[in-house]
């Protein structure tokens, strides 16, 4: 796992969470639209258990904090880690209507949950899975503007394409990145240009090398 660190003089690299998971701050994109159309249509839903399935870093956590704001339902992310009793009286309790929905997330598919209950397998198996994909080149680009409108900064193409090329593409790393450059840019009340920004990078490469 990377070790964030910095030298004197040097942007710290700021790690804290993202608040503010809400639908309208959720970056859509071609890797994960399907699924966040499905979710914002709640109470419109197919089914009243739901899950998210995808690897870390492509919005299940987002997307299930925003819906549980506004359905009151019930989200348990990192479904796999759960208990089988838990898991089952929760979908009973969503297919019976006692609670206004429940979604479940996870990187894991059920099918490698290693369930021992026929039933909860059964009730796994008959839930609606939407898909979330890493984001692939046509979503990267909107993405990363979007992370940096976030910031209340506006780049050109040339800049993105220039991150994109030389820093980690997951959204995670994406972010925390941005975040860094911005807070350099402002440090030195300068615009975030592909000069700039390679400036930045030069300077704490050391942030983003494992230990």
């Amino acid at each position: 796992m990377t070790t964030p660190r910095h030298k004197t003089g040097q942007i710290p690299l700021d790690l804290t969470p993202v608040p503010a998971f809400t639908f309208d701050s959720f970056i859509e994109a071609p890797s994960n639209a399907g699924a966040f159309n499905v979710v914002r249509a709640w109470p419109a839903w197919p089914a009243p258990a739901m899950m998210l399935l995808g690897p870390e870093g492509t919005g299940k956590t987002h997307l299930g904090e925003a819906w549980l704001a506004i359905s009151h339902g019930i989200f348990l992310d990192d479904a796999h880690s759960r208990t089988e009793e838990d898991l089952f009286g929760m979908i009973n309790r969503a297919l019976r209507g006692d609670i206004p929905g429940l979604l479940l997330a996870s990187r894991v598919p059920p099918t490698d949950w290693g369930v021992s209950q026929p039933d909860l397998t059964s009730r796994l198996g008959a839930m609606p899975i939407m898909e979330l994909h890493e984001p692939d080149d046509d979503s990267l680009p909107p993405i990363t503007r979007a992370l940096f409108e976030q910031q209340g900064r506006t780049v050109g193409r040339d800049v993105v394409d220039y991150l994109l090329k030389y820093t980690d593409r997951s959204v995670p790393a994406l972010r925390a990145t941005i975040r860094l450059i911005d807070a350099a840019a402002s440090s030195a009340k300068a615009d975030v240009t592909k000069v700039f920004v390679a400036k930045v990078l030069r300077e704490n490469l050391d942030l983003f090398d494992d230990d």
